[in-house]
């Protein structure tokens, strides 16, 4: 398999775990595929393929990030589309769009806002609506920048639309989370993010996640996928 295809292949299985999530992990996707040098940035992937032979089947995958950055101001797009096909009948069909905008106020503390949409089907979801503000806190950053802690809160606004019996359900939720990123070698990158969101006025009624990512350089001119660890 040739290189780019492979890579293209991973970003995508990638895309599509993504849009399985409860809780979908933003700042990974912040720290891993952007690039703060530049004022615009982004990329588009996509892969489509139709096969018939006793059946038809149809498979539709579609990721697209776009970052804008400009001080004191950063915008975030991030759109995903997942679809599988087969007969009359879906295997997969998740469409996931995420909306950010960062005002940083001072150099440690930025003012965060977002709206987020996310559909899944197949798990009873027709529809999760969210929006959420607060803010975001550097606790550490390393003289060569290297090494990072970042603590956010947010009033977050939940509503999810399930299918029958289920029907629709709105609540108000406290999103917390803690952001590390850690270089200790030229090869290595460590990211860790954990997310806890209670809802106001019932503390047991959470949700609670946490991702490990781990990239080795293994040559100068390439890298591994990012692991799940």
């Amino acid at each position: 398999m040739r290189p780019i295809r492979f890579f293209t292949t991973v970003m995508l299985l990638f895309g599509a775990a993504f849009l399985y999530a409860q809780v979908v992990n933003i700042e990974e996707q912040r720290i891993t595929g952007t690039r703060d040098s530049v004022r615009w940035y982004g990329h588009l992937r996509g892969n489509a393929s139709l096969v018939k032979v006793q059946q038809q089947s149809l498979q539709i995958q579609v990721q697209t990030k776009v970052q804008y950055k400009h001080d004191p101001h950063l915008t975030l797009l991030l759109l995903n589309l997942n679809l599988l096909r087969a007969g009359n009948k879906d295997f997969a069909r998740q469409a996931f769009a995420h909306l950010r905008y960062n005002y940083k106020l001072s150099e440690t503390w930025t003012w965060e806002a977002f709206a987020q949409t996310q559909t899944s089907p197949i798990q009873l979801l027709d529809q999760r609506s969210l929006l959420g503000a607060g803010p975001r806190w550097r606790l550490f950053k390393s003289p060569d920048g290297r090494q990072r802690i970042y603590l956010g809160a947010a009033w977050l606004w939940e509503q999810n639309t399930f299918t029958e019996p289920n029907g629709q359900q709105a609540r108000h939720r406290s999103s917390n989370y803690i952001s590390m990123t850690f270089r200790p070698g030229k090869q290595v990158t460590f990211i860790g993010t954990t997310y806890w969101q209670p809802v106001w006025g019932l503390i047991r009624n959470y949700r609670f996640s946490t991702d490990w990512l781990l990239r080795v350089d293994i040559t100068k001119n390439w890298r591994s996928p990012w692991i799940r660890v």
